[in-house]
């Protein structure tokens, strides 16, 4: 069936109307796409190339060999710190397995890695839950934010949602848009870039391309990005000092590439020109080369340029990127020494805090997406007053320190924590590591037990 939902019909553009929010997401959706590419490629070390005055094959030649990709780096630094290593549910002090080994069949350990990256690239991302079928479970599905927009409340309640995406093999639009109530699928009719596409509803054989949402809610979840009190990309900061960096590499490839060579001058000497007129420059510098002329000929050169001036502002602008991005310095320069290991855990302790501020922003979006994901299936779980995120440690500290640490806060009759949560504070385990350690311990004790009944029987046997 081809229906035509977005041609303005008497009612059709009243609120909560599919044509209504289709028009409105849509739209939404546009005026997103090119900051987001924007950010996108400067991760993805695809820059602007620096100006020059000289438009000569040369500088174009340089100019692509100067962008130094800081932004990617300061991008991946900060992903690197944040990995989630487990659920909470309820009161229990450890995840729980049940729910964890939900999420690992459907790859939401690398799923929920790609969420976190494109919500600091694009300033958020989304999590969707596919409903169960049959016998399989429900899942969870990373959703690329340049093909997602969610409509919320201000209460954050999920009002509707449109996903859009090109299939790259027929080049063909397909959407999807949900609502509470009802899920609309579609796709676009019409020759591409025409102006004159529209939406139609999707021939889809036996199934049914409109249908009653069988969730009963809005099954995209939105990971949000908060960087100073707003909902933004972490790159958005460092746009405007990378493209300085990359200007200052350009200029200094410049001036290593020109004014390193010295450059000759010569006085006294029969200057040939051309047909018009022109100058012809009599000799050829070069170092096989050698200056011969007859009479009072002078030769010399002029001084080599400096380099160590652009090589410092070079430092300084990634010093600043830095700043902005609270990745230690250390990442960035390699000339960084005599640094002692307070000096550099206060250096990465900036970086520490940043990923704890940020990951407040993402836990809203995936403890609602597990809660969902549980309630689908009629999972009692899904009603427990705490669903809680479990992340890995972000701190970097040695094994001495760890170690030494775990054990003093849990020795003595009265402890400060459990070891559980040593294990999982100071010593960085998993809940799969921990569960396989505590299998060990038992079956170990459980040996021993047997071992020291049967010494005894061999010491006292029975009359």
């Amino acid at each position: 069936m081809t229906v035509d939902i977005v041609t303005p019909q008497v009612g059709q553009y009243e609120p909560d109307t599919p044509a209504w929010w289709l028009r409105r997401l849509e739209q939404e959706l546009a005026n997103r796409l090119p900051e987001m590419q924007a950010f996108r490629d400067l991760v993805d070390d695809v820059h602007p190339k620096p100006e020059s005055q000289e438009t000569a094959r040369k500088f174009r030649r340089i100019a692509g060999l100067s962008t130094t990709n800081l932004t990617g780096l300061a991008v991946e630094a900060t992903a690197e710190r944040m990995s989630i290593e487990g659920v909470r549910v309820g009161d229990e002090p450890d995840a729980d397995k049940d729910v964890w080994d939900l999420l690992q069949r459907c790859d939401f350990d690398e799923g929920s890695q790609d969420a976190i990256t494109s919500a600091l690239v694009y300033s958020r991302s989304f999590l969707s839950v596919e409903p169960p079928s049959g016998d399989r479970p429900a899942r969870l599905h990373y959703e690329d934010p340049r093909q997602v927009v969610l409509a919320s409340w201000p209460d954050g309640s999920r009002r509707a949602a449109l996903k859009v995406f090109t299939d790259e093999w027929t080049g063909t639009t397909f959407g999807t848009l949900y609502t509470p109530g009802y899920v609309v699928k579609m796709e676009r009719a019409g020759i591409p870039d025409s102006g004159q596409q529209t939406w139609i509803i999707r021939d889809m054989g036996r199934e049914a391309a409109v249908f009653r949402n069988p969730l009963g809610e809005v099954p995209f979840f939105e990971l949000q990005n908060k960087l100073t009190g707003s909902i933004r990309s972490e790159v958005a900061p460092l746009v405007i000092p990378q493209l300085r960096l990359n200007q200052v590499i350009f200029n200094t490839d410049s001036v290593a590439e020109w004014g390193a060579f010295r450059q000759k001058w010569a006085t006294n000497i029969e200057v040939p020109r051309d047909a018009e007129g022109k100058p012809i420059a009599p000799f050829e510098a070069n170092v096989t080369k050698l200056f011969v002329s007859e009479g009072d000929a002078t030769f010399g050169d002029f001084n080599v340029s400096d380099m160590k001036p652009y090589i410092e502002l070079a430092q300084d602008v990634a010093a600043h990127i830095a700043r902005l991005s609270r990745v230690p310095i250390t990442y960035f320069l390699s000339n960084v020494a005599n640094l002692s290991a307070d000096a550099l855990e206060l250096l990465v302790s900036g970086l520490v805090l940043k990923c704890q501020r940020r990951v407040k922003g993402y836990e809203p979006g995936i403890e609602g997406a597990v809660r969902l994901m549980l309630r689908s299936m009629g999972d009692p779980r899904a009603q427990a007053a705490n669903i809680e995120v479990k992340w890995a440690d972000m701190n970097t500290r040695s094994p001495t320190q760890t170690a030494d640490a775990a054990v003093k806060l849990t020795q003595g009759d009265n402890p400060v924590i459990t070891p559980q949560t040593a294990q999982e504070k100071y010593l960085g385990m998993s809940q799969t590591e921990r569960d396989r350690d505590e299998a060990w311990r038992a079956e170990r004790q459980a040996a021993s037990n047997l071992t020291a009944v049967l010494e005894a029987a061999q010491t006292n046997p029975l009359p």
